[in-house]
């Protein structure tokens, strides 16, 4: 018993290590629950530095938001445009609140996240363990790599574009600031999702290549890593379901505007580079983070599919020498799992097929947006778009 609890806890302190960076970096922005890191220096001081920069964070945001609805209520533009501007700016709020609730309220769930990863990873191959770790690090890396390129770049079009300091802080306040907080929290959901997966896949390999008179011992050890993966698959869905569709609606929100401006850029023959290059980063964004939630959620799927697959061919291959009743009962698990797809909030399947509907809800704004805009109204002081009247009031 000693030695399986010291097992857990260096499993624990390995995977800690593992994302240390990441992870002190999201507690401090009150992105992740705080008591989860361990031998954090000056603790009591971390805590408060946290707390301030929560605080000033929020305010920040609420103040940028509150001036962009106020000013956006007073540009001219068709009444659906100027519900989806404001729109834009209230889900920036509340997505900036939503992921500071969650740093604050969710550790009792990270805690029980944490705690059946390490039963499963106790149970596989330290090697694989190892190796899924490692897979795992370096996609958090080139995500952070990517997503940096991406604000920095956004920031550096901002500026040249509106050309002041100020619009730039503006943007970073009512805009930059909640998506960056949006997908630091996304990609803690595609790391926990990415790193089930790679358990799943070690089990299957594992299941796949037992020989015969193994088959039967790992039956009843197969179903519990089983139900214990697919328990963290439901605990990270609770966690971060809110906050998964509120995104989706933001996304569908901001993409449909920025084509729509785009379109009216092309419309009025004053074609500008730097802003059709900002609104398709924006754009390139929204997709992003999309792909962080559906993608690893339909890897899982298509795993737990596999793994139905092998327990029917096991059932075949050693007839007579297995449990007949526990390879029924395993595989109607899986049957259940591919017909019932995980869902946010009851509202969005976390698959890939899921990406026709977004489109299909997006094309129905736009339709909507193209056809109630007006070049007469969309235009304030001679500007092109909303927001270069809403930045325009701003120098």
């Amino acid at each position: 018993m000693a030695e399986l609890r010291y097992e857990h806890e260096g499993m624990q302190l390995q995977l800690y290590r593992s994302f240390q960076l990441y992870l002190r970096f999201a507690q401090l922005l009150s992105n992740a629950p705080c008591c989860l890191a361990r031998e954090l220096p000056s603790n009591a001081y971390f805590k408060l530095a946290r707390c301030l920069l929560s605080a000033s964070t929020l305010a920040w945001v609420t103040i940028c938001g509150y001036q962009a609805i106020v000013q956006l209520i007073g540009v001219p533009m068709p009444f659906f445009t100027a519900v989806l501007y404001v729109n834009e700016v209230v889900l920036c709020i509340w997505i900036t609140v939503q992921t500071m609730i969650r740093g604050y309220g969710e550790a009792a769930r990270y805690n029980q996240f944490l705690e059946r990863i390490v039963t499963v990873a106790v149970a596989v191959p330290s090697s694989d363990w190892t190796e899924a770790l490692l897979y795992l690090r370096q996609r958090l890396n080139w995500l952070g790599i990517i997503g940096t390129i991406t604000f920095s770049t956004a920031l550096m079009l901002d500026f040249l574009y509106f050309g002041g300091i100020y619009a730039t802080i503006f943007t970073m306040g009512a805009y930059m600031l909640p998506n960056m907080l949006a997908s630091m929290s996304l990609a803690q959901y595609y790391a926990g999702t990415m790193l089930i997966y790679k358990l799943q896949q070690t089990i299957n390999q594992q299941l796949r290549t037992a020989t015969r008179k193994r088959s039967k011992e790992q039956l009843e050890t197969v179903k519990h890593l089983y139900l214990q993966l697919d328990n963290c698959v439901q605990l990270i869905t609770r966690s971060y379901e809110l906050l998964i569709v509120t995104n989706v609606f933001a996304s569908i929100n901001v993409t449909s505007l920025q084509v729509l401006e785009i379109y009216q850029y092309v419309q009025s023959n004053e074609v500008n580079s730097i802003y059709i290059a900002y609104n398709i980063i924006w754009i390139a964004l929204q997709l992003f983070m999309l792909l962080m939630v559906l993608y690893p959620s339909d890897m899982i799927k298509r795993e737990q599919i596999l793994f139905g697959t092998i327990l029917f061919e096991l059932s075949h291959r050693n007839e007579g020498t297995v449990d007949v009743e526990q390879i029924a009962h395993l595989r109607l698990l899986t049957l259940d799992r591919k017909r019932i797809v995980s869902t946010a909030c009851g509202v969005l399947k976390l698959e890939l097929s899921s990406l026709s509907s977004i489109f299909v809800a997006l094309l129905s704004f736009m339709i909507i947006l193209i056809q109630f805009d007006s070049a007469k109204l969309n235009k304030h002081y001679g500007a092109v778009t909303a927001m270069d009247s809403l930045y325009g009031s701003n120098s």
